[in-house]
């Protein structure tokens, strides 16, 4: 079995045919929920934070750039999750794409660690809000959030374009021996 799907002929590698089609739908309805998830928490933020602060965003360039480059980099995974559909030609991965779009998953993934560090360093510095007696427990809990939503996209793409052998062997209709 192994050997089977160890081999790389001219750039592809052989699918399950039902892994294949769990990547076609998957890829679809993770990227179409990262996306909803991410919006969802930053609506909930903008919700919360009306009755908190009177404002729904906080008004300095650095407290917004804060909230919104967390929420940014998971759609840019959304998207890359999305496009993870691309690497499949029928049953077969495309070796050289799988490879990009696993670079771009760590790129984006690297900026969304980034991001939420600079967001929780801002949150905890900066007096985002104006009123000195109230930390910013929504920001906090929405960077998490965000945090947990992009680690979950991250990890499902990299299952669809980088499998396992024990994963295919699971999906596959041949015996293994």
């Amino acid at each position: 079995m192994k050997q089977y799907y160890g081999q790389q002929s001219a750039g592809y590698a052989p699918l399950p045919p039902l892994f294949a089609a769990r990547v076609r739908v998957a890829s679809v309805v993770i990227g179409v929920s990262l996306a909803i998830g991410t919006l969802l928490v930053f609506g909930i933020t903008a919700l919360v934070n009306r009755p908190l602060h009177g404002h729904s965003l906080p008004r300095g360039l650095l407290g917004l750039a804060a909230l919104l480059l967390p929420m940014l980099s998971v759609l840019a995974i959304a998207v890359v999750v999305l496009s993870a559909r691309r690497c499949l030609q029928g049953d077969y991965l495309v070796t050289a794409r799988a490879r990009g779009t696993r670079a771009a998953l760590t790129a984006c993934f690297t900026v969304l660690s980034v991001s939420c560090l600079i967001a929780l360093g801002v949150s905890a510095l900066v007096d985002l809000w104006g009123n000195h007696g109230k930390l910013g427990f929504t920001e906090l809990l929405a960077t998490f959030a965000n945090f947990a939503i992009g680690l979950i996209g991250y990890s499902a793409g990299l299952w669809f374009v980088r499998p396992s052998v024990s994963t295919l062997e699971k999906f596959s209709d041949h015996p293994i021996w």
